[in-house]
């Protein structure tokens, strides 16, 4: 089904896809709120910036986001939780959105304290860090 792929590319396109052009908005790093998704630039094996994917990762408060990525080699997705610095530090550059009418702040803790030793197949199309992102704010599906 193009569904899936379609989801993560409507977030990626957010500034020209009607719908998801009223449901976020851009904040800065210094007004970060649990749920926020932080968008880093993704790297290419080599090492070389590419500016048409990007990483998703969520904010979680205290200084940490959330994110779904692929394992080398494997398609086996790894869930984890890191330092929003460390993460910045390492990736560089970021943008962070916020939905627009808010998110449940209860079901989005309880989501990650159970997504943190779930495992699940990561997919570029149909199963990737965007649908992470888009399940922890009760957006999408994100398959376990």
């Amino acid at each position: 089904s193009l569904e899936r792929p379609w989801q993560a590319l409507q977030f990626l396109l957010r500034k020209s896809v009607p719908e998801y052009g009223k449901v976020f908005e851009e904040v800065s790093e210094d007004k970060m709120k649990p749920g926020d998704i932080v968008l880093f630039r993704m790297t290419n094996s080599i090492g070389k910036l590419r500016s048409s994917f990007k990483h998703a990762a969520v904010y979680c408060g205290d200084g940490e986001v959330i994110h779904f990525q692929n394992r080398r080699k494997s398609k086996k997705g790894k869930v984890s939780k890191e330092g929003f610095t460390a993460m910045k530090d390492e990736r560089g550059k970021c943008q962070v959105y916020r939905k627009i009418d808010g998110i449940n702040l209860e079901t989005f803790r309880s989501k990650v304290r159970a997504v943190m030793n779930g495992k699940a197949k990561y997919d570029l199309c149909q199963n990737n860090c965007i649908h992470f992102a888009l399940y922890l704010l009760d957006m999408a599906e994100f398959y376990f």
